[in-house]
């Protein structure tokens, strides 16, 4: 190695060094004024609950308050555009859920945002898998088996209600894996789906969990399976699907905290950090339970840098076969 070399590899190292000083200069400082938390979904919903109920054990561990703000509409757009137009200072932050990042890019032609360029991932916080839900009626379907036996038999064959594009995606992939036919019934969102099974319009729901439980816990309804790697914690019992023989079946719903791009590292670190300690503490995980969500297994910023990067590479795909546009 000549002189120059060494010379630019040892003012490459100091550059190196002077952003890392700076990054945990800027991380020691931070906060000192209250913290803005963008949630682009109405006030109410579990995706909102869950925001202001991890926002409030956040600002336990930074000593500051966390202000939530619905910025609802245009599929998280709305929300997202909000961010990215404030300073990457940390005060200004995203709790958003997958669609944003790794569904928009193929439901859009001409989306104002790259999903890997524009933002600083934070935190993978909760996750929810779809469920499988039923009737408990005698003729409604008792069992996976049963919906698969329906759905590749004649006649009426078998109907899935689903509102979410994972959900319907997960109508189309299942299919796929179980040989069967079953027609795709889409609707506007999880309160029409949990009103048309219990009406007995649709066969079966392929959602979150959450609208469904109170049906379940009056014998209405049951949970055949969820549709995540693992069993949901807080239904021990429901087997996954890939248990049950439809192998590689992981489309579970998740959340996630970003801010801007460029947001020093140091400042994503102590959010994640904060964040990890919320998500665990007992009564955060009773309360997300009951919403269908536990906490991620990580969540660091490499995990969700990395869980974007797959999910982009797995959903527009399927996305893109399916024909699905919200243009």
């Amino acid at each position: 190695m000549n002189v120059r070399h060494v010379s630019r590899l040892l003012r490459a190292c100091f550059a190196l060094g002077c952003a890392l000083a700076a990054s945990a200069a800027a991380a020691a400082d931070w906060p000192v004024r209250p913290v803005r938390l963008v949630v682009p979904f109405v006030a109410g919903g579990g995706a909102d609950v869950a925001a202001r109920l991890i926002a409030l054990k956040v600002q336990e561990r930074l000593g500051q308050p966390i202000i939530v703000e619905n910025k609802a509409g245009g599929n998280t757009l709305i929300g997202v555009q909000e961010v990215l137009r404030a300073p990457p200072d940390g005060y200004t932050l995203l709790w958003s859920i997958d669609q944003t990042f790794v569904l928009n890019p193929a439901l859009y032609e001409k989306l104002p945002y790259d999903p890997k360029k524009d933002f600083t991932p934070i935190s993978l916080a909760v996750v929810g898998p779809n469920a499988v839900v039923a009737r408990s009626q005698p003729k409604d379907p008792a069992s996976v088996a049963d919906l698969v036996e329906r759905g590749k038999s004649g006649g009426a064959g078998l109907n899935i209600g689903a509102a979410a594009i994972v959900s319907q995606i997960l109508v189309d992939t299942f299919n796929d894996a179980a040989g069967t036919q079953a027609r795709r019934v889409p609707f506007k969102g999880s309160a029409e789906v949990a009103q048309a099974l219990m009406a007995g319009t649709v066969d079966a729901a392929f959602d979150g969990i959450a609208p469904y439980a109170q049906f379940v816990k009056s014998g209405r309804a049951r949970f055949l399976a969820v549709s995540s790697a693992r069993r949901f914690s807080g239904l021990p019992d429901v087997p996954t699907l890939d248990e049950l023989g439809f192998k590689g079946i992981d489309m579970s719903v998740w959340f996630a905290i970003v801010g801007p791009s460029g947001l020093p590292a140091g400042i994503a670190q102590r959010v994640a950090g904060a964040v990890e300690w919320a998500v665990r503490q007992p009564d955060v995980v009773d309360k997300l339970l009951a919403f269908g969500f536990e906490p991620a297994p990580r969540n660091d910023p490499e995990t969700l840098r990395r869980q974007i990067s797959t999910d982009l590479d797995r959903y527009g795909p399927i996305i893109r076969k399916l024909g699905f546009k919200l243009d």
